[in-house]
């Protein structure tokens, strides 16, 4: 697949302008612009957009991205998009090669990962559903997030993604927030981070949702994580045991539970 990109200096928001351009007919398009200044994330959450980081849209077509799905299943986009921006990110830093189980092979029947064999040494990786962190001394903080959206009666997708690369962290957000620089100690070529996860989405958007998932899996920092989870009807806590596409299995009290949606947040 080939994508058209749109290069803009400032918009309020590239998958607004996505959106717009869906609606005109576009498809396989990427607008990527220096400077947002209504950029949101997840659950309508701000998010910093000042220059030096990379903010784009992917605009794609719906029924090319169902052909690619099991069950139609759409979702699949926020991880395909997580998977691509982490698999991107690790190659610009020294820490992120490091080595996996399978974890797929440690699953049991009732969907609970054996923790004495699973083992994720990678300190950069993604925490449910989509946002890509960096783990240091047990602190989570974000390099990456989503935001996905679908229009079914026009039959497009857009993928929005926003990463801190060479910008700076405002002070209300440092301790929960990091850019690739701060981590490297240098800058860093937005546009080229920009070429390298188009090949890495080019690359896993053809796998089937089997192979995406299990990668998806290898990099989760989530998975065997004790965490709480925030729905519109109430909040539990547990142990994450695995995830899949529609949500995670939660151990609670010796009972397994799967929930769909929700903010995931880590507890210590």
């Amino acid at each position: 697949m080939e994508f058209d990109i749109i290069k803009l200096k400032e918009i309020d928001s590239t998958n607004k302008y996505c959106y717009k351009l869906g609606k005109k007919g576009k498809r396989n398009l990427i607008v990527v612009s220096d400077i947002q200044t209504g950029g949101v994330g997840r659950l309508e959450r701000k998010w910093y957009s000042n220059f030096g980081g990379l903010y784009f849209s992917m605009l794609l077509d719906l029924e090319e991205f169902k052909k690619r799905c099991s069950n139609n299943n759409i979702g699949k986009l926020n991880f395909l998009g997580s998977l691509s921006v982490v698999e991107t990110l690790k190659c610009y830093l020294k820490n992120g090669n490091n080595t996996y189980n399978d974890i797929d092979n440690n699953i049991n029947d009732n969907n609970k990962v054996n923790s004495a064999k699973y083992n994720n040494n990678n300190n950069l990786g993604i925490k449910f559903p989509n946002d890509v962190i960096v783990r240091i001394n047990n602190n989570d903080k974000k390099l990456s997030g989503i935001l996905s959206e679908v229009n079914m009666n026009y039959g497009f997708l857009v993928l929005g993604v926003g990463v801190n690369i060479n910008n700076s962290i405002p002070n209300e957000i440092k301790d929960i927030a990091i850019s690739l620089k701060e981590l490297g100690g240098k800058e860093f070529d937005r546009f080229n981070i920009l070429d390298k996860y188009i090949c890495n989405f080019e690359n896993n958007y053809f796998l089937d949702d089997d192979k995406i998932l299990k990668k998806y899996k290898r990099y989760s920092l989530t998975i065997g994580k004790y965490v709480k989870i925030i729905t519109p009807n109430k909040e539990i806590k547990g142990k994450v045991l695995n995830i899949d596409y529609n949500g995670i299995y939660l151990e609670n009290h010796n009972e397994i539970e799967h929930i769909s949606v929700g903010d995931c947040i880590h507890l210590r």
